[in-house]
């Protein structure tokens, strides 16, 4: 019974050697890593990685008893007299250099999860709110512009996107009613996706509430710190629904809180919404339009009107309105995080160091 005993606290041992050694290095890691937090949030950039931590139990099991099973062994021809000598300390630890090996293997795993401290705090950043009001009503089909209205209005929005960098910019489609299709974000590619989607059709077309337009994108401004907040529309110029609010009302709106609208006409001027347009060459009656509507709603809130009659004066009007926006600071929460990986590399690096010293005493193994 004595030596079961004695053969199971022998083949226990190195496993409690490494709880011991790791417990003592973890000890370490630890009171480093509270000092450099000093009270932030601890999280993992890549925290699957510590499921290579699991790999130790494996490379334990392998080192302590495959290997032990499989090392070498010489007879001796008076066994009986080994038995009254007694194991000493070097025999009882002969296991330490791979412990001390196991621990900074499970100490880089940890590493390898890139443990990072984070604090939240305002960033000030130069931008500007804009929201984009894009009308999707049947009438944006005329093909008075390359392709048609709708078209070349996508491809000037998604270029306009190319020249932002920290403006918020928002996604607002109408026709006979109005929908938030993108709040403001800073996410140019996935709003440059949405704008590339966007078809007749999306929205009943049937119809132009510019009105409840422009009052959905001035909603979206309700949580904007930005100094500086601009709607740009672009629509046909005929607004022929009201359901929430008329464009008047929303021009009042937009006005009394500082919003600066920009109105683009898309296509020609060929009528106004009290006076019908001429026949096309086929005799069929072309939508209306009505830029009166739309230098209005510019001048009383301090914007600017474009025509839109070709690609290029589109194109060219966009610029103009990129050039005039003045950019304002506003607060942003951001994190900024600190890298704590090195706390956990540098004890690992010592006991890798400390177990090539052992291994050139007595700690030596054979063959």
């Amino acid at each position: 019974m004595g030596d079961r005993l004695k053969r199971l606290a022998v083949a226990l041992l190195p496993f409690g050697l490494v709880l011991l050694v790791g417990w003592a290095a973890w000890l370490h890691v630890e009171d480093k890593l509270d000092a450099q937090r000093s009270g932030s949030e601890l999280v993992f950039h890549r925290p699957w990685a510590l499921a290579l931590v699991l790999t130790c139990v494996l490379l334990a099991w392998v080192s302590f008893v495959l290997h032990s099973r499989r090392s070498a062994t010489f007879s001796f021809s008076r066994v009986a007299d080994l038995r009254w000598s007694r194991r000493g300390v070097v025999s009882w630890l002969s296991s330490l250099p791979r412990v001390l090996r196991l621990v900074a293997i499970g100490l880089i795993a940890v590493a390898l999860a890139r443990p990072q401290a984070f604090k939240r705090q305002e960033i000030e950043v130069e931008g500007i709110d804009i929201m984009l009001v894009l009308d999707l009503s049947r009438s944006m089909e005329e093909r008075d512009l390359l392709r048609d209205r709708l078209d070349a209005a996508q491809r000037t929005i998604r270029k306009f996107l190319i020249g932002r960098k920290n403006d918020r910019v928002g996604l607002v489609v109408f026709a006979k009613e109005a929908m938030l299709q993108c709040p403001l974000t800073l996410d140019y590619s996935a709003l440059d996706h949405l704008v590339a989607d966007l078809a007749i059709g999306d929205i009943e077309p049937m119809g132009t509430a510019i009105g409840d337009g422009l009052g959905v994108a001035l909603a979206s401004f309700r949580r904007s710190d930005a100094k500086s907040k601009v709607i740009i529309l672009l629509t046909d110029g005929d607004s022929n629904v009201i359901n929430e609010m008329d464009p008047d009302e929303a021009t009042r709106i937009a006005k009394d809180m500082n919003v600066r609208v920009f109105t683009v006409l898309m296509g020609r001027e060929a009528g106004t919404g009290s006076s019908l347009p001429p026949m096309d060459l086929f005799g069929r009656q072309p939508y209306a339009v009505n830029p009166q509507l739309l230098k209005r709603m510019a001048a009383e809130t301090n914007g600017k009107y474009f025509h839109a009659g070709d690609s290029s004066s589109l194109d060219r009007g966009f610029e103009e309105v990129r050039s005039t926006l003045e950019l304002s600071k506003r607060k942003e929460i951001g994190k900024v995080y600190s890298e704590l990986f090195p706390v956990l590399v540098q004890p690992a690096l010592a006991l890798l160091l400390l177990e090539v010293l052992l291994t050139l005493t007595r700690f030596r193994r054979f063959p």
